[in-house]
């Protein structure tokens, strides 16, 4: 009687390894490994298949954050389907590792060159057959998957308002420019949702540095008010603060506050200590401070935006706005987050 299997033989793991998490039913037969195997650790709960023929451990599957956990079925069916096709859409943003707010689509989405497949939905995700002119294709590990400019116009076609200018900030931020996101609306023209793609491009700010403050800034535009540079230097002579927002005319700093400033950190009680003195010398100078928070946000910002008007409305344009500056460069880090 064979014994019980308790753990993912070691070849199997190596060839997880090597496909960054997934393992192939052929990478499996190229390695000595038959079907049958692979279809017995899949009853025995070692692998969990997510797509056809494509397999992954079900235990570093299902400890994943949702959005990893969808750019790895992203992956899973992309491969499936084969040399021609490409991730698009939220999958390719999931691929490129940029931020995204809510949670992921339930399917991942493929696009594959016009003429080389039928469109299609299946049980493991969607694929559409578009035009994809070569510059519009990309590889990420061995993955193809559609370029960075192509993703967030595809999406900034399809999405709500918000998550497409979230994107398109990183993204310029980041990954690409705006005249490359410009180069791909030039071959849309006349697509359904193109004009709100071209917002997103147009509004984006490769300064606004996080989630919050896209959502911070888009609560000024959508709702009429004058809006804030994003991310300029206040020099006080002594010390240097940098603004989430700033209302140069009016001595107005907007600061929004995200929750990972402060959960799970040691440091939490030293960073409110120095948001504090900050916030002193602010108002020392001459600045009033305005303090937002995430769920307002992202779910309030028509009240929100009546809170800013009244601030605003409360402070009379100074003689000369405030001098601020910036550096060369942008601040924002590789990963991106709500706070």
């Amino acid at each position: 009687m064979p014994s019980r299997i308790r753990r993912l033989p070691g070849e199997v793991e190596q060839l997880l390894a090597a496909g960054r998490g997934l393992v192939s039913v052929q990478a499996a037969a190229d390695a000595g490994i038959d079907r049958g195997r692979i279809a017995r650790l899949r009853r025995g709960g070692f692998l969990i298949r997510l797509a056809y023929g494509m397999y992954a451990s079900r235990e570093a599957y299902e400890a994943m954050p949702p959005w990893p956990a969808f750019a790895l079925r992203s992956r899973a069916f992309t491969l499936a389907c084969g040399p021609a096709a490409y991730a698009a859409g939220w999958s390719a943003v999931a691929i490129h590792e940029l931020p995204a707010i809510g949670p992921p689509p339930d399917l991942p989405s493929v696009v594959v060159p016009r003429g080389a497949a039928a469109s299609g939905d299946f049980v493991f995700g969607r694929v559409r057959s578009v035009l994809l002119p070569l510059e519009h294709r990309d590889e990420v590990g061995g993955c193809g998957v559609v370029s960075v400019p192509r993703a967030v116009v595809d999406v900034g076609r399809t999405a709500p308002r918000d998550q497409a200018l979230v994107l398109a900030d990183a993204a310029i931020a980041l990954r690409t420019g705006r005249d490359e996101l410009r180069a791909v609306l030039a071959g849309m023209h006349g697509w359904p949702g193109s004009a709100e793609a071209r917002w997103a491009v147009e509004h984006a700010d490769p300064y606004s540095e996080s989630a919050l403050e896209t959502l911070g800034r888009l609560t000024f535009i959508e709702h009429g008010l004058p809006v804030p540079v994003s991310n300029p230097w206040i020099d006080l002579g002594a010390v240097r603060f940098r603004a989430d927002h700033l209302l140069d005319d009016r001595w107005l700093v907007f600061e929004g506050d995200g929750d990972l400033k402060y959960n799970v950190r040691l440091d939490a009680a030293h960073i409110i200590r120095q948001q504090r003195e900050r916030e002193w010398r602010l108002r020392e100078a001459g600045f009033e401070v305005v303090r937002y928070g995430w769920d307002m946000a992202r779910d309030r910002r028509a009240t929100l935006a009546d809170r800013f008007r009244q601030v605003i409305a409360d402070r009379a344009p100074r003689d000369r706005p405030y001098p601020w500056y910036r550096e060369r460069g942008v601040y924002r880090h590789t990963r991106s987050s709500p706070g």
